[in-house]
């Protein structure tokens, strides 16, 4: 779903930036793994990168068991998973001004487009309700750290916050009893 939710926004953000430069072979990339340490922007290219996730427990049921009232009785579910994805887009072109702008219709875009869901955006994957989306403000420090991690110098770049991708599996397997068993025992050792 995180694959879902990744290219549906760089699909958003190149129909926009398409419209407002009237370049249209632009295209918003995903990021390139160098090796195994660190990673590489494409050059004169806007990337986006997933750079953290984070568990949202506000809306999150302790409840083991879901309700059944039309068959009577509980049903074995575990609860939903809500997550919060930090999706870094980067504006790496050889000129800084041309970064700058590209930057600028990064943060237009989504300030105005700041909630999407099936209403809006019928292209929205059918599993996802909705997202929102927030600009994340880093301390220099936590800049610093992210662009560290990355093995790679600032550029000019927005994170923002994805609200509620909902993780629900509706299709449970059972695990037979030999393999529950063995779980049960390892992870008693």
């Amino acid at each position: 779903m995180i694959e879902h939710v990744l290219s549906f926004l760089k699909e958003q953000l190149n129909s926009y930036i398409r419209v407002k430069t009237g370049a249209q072979d632009f295209e918003v990339v995903f990021v390139r793994e160098r090796n195994q340490k660190d990673v590489s922007f494409q050059n004169d290219a806007i990337t986006t990168l997933l750079v953290n996730l984070e568990e949202d427990y506000t809306f999150r049921s302790g409840a083991a068991y879901e309700r059944m009232p039309n068959q009577g009785g509980n049903s074995p579910k575990n609860p939903n998973i809500y997550l919060n994805l930090y999706i870094l887009f980067a504006a790496n072109f050889t000129d800084y001004e041309q970064s700058l702008q590209f930057l600028s219709l990064i943060i237009k875009f989504f300030q105005s487009h700041r909630l999407f869901n099936q209403h809006n955006s019928p292209t929205l994957n059918s599993e996802i309700q909705k997202l929102t989306l927030e600009l994340v403000n880093l301390s220099f420090t936590e800049q610093r750290e992210v662009w560290a991690s990355l093995g790679m110098s600032y550029m000019p770049s927005a994170i923002y916050k994805i609200r509620m991708v909902v993780f629900t599996d509706a299709d449970t397997v059972e695990v037979s009893s030999d393999i529950a068993d063995n779980v049960v025992l390892t992870s008693n050792i």
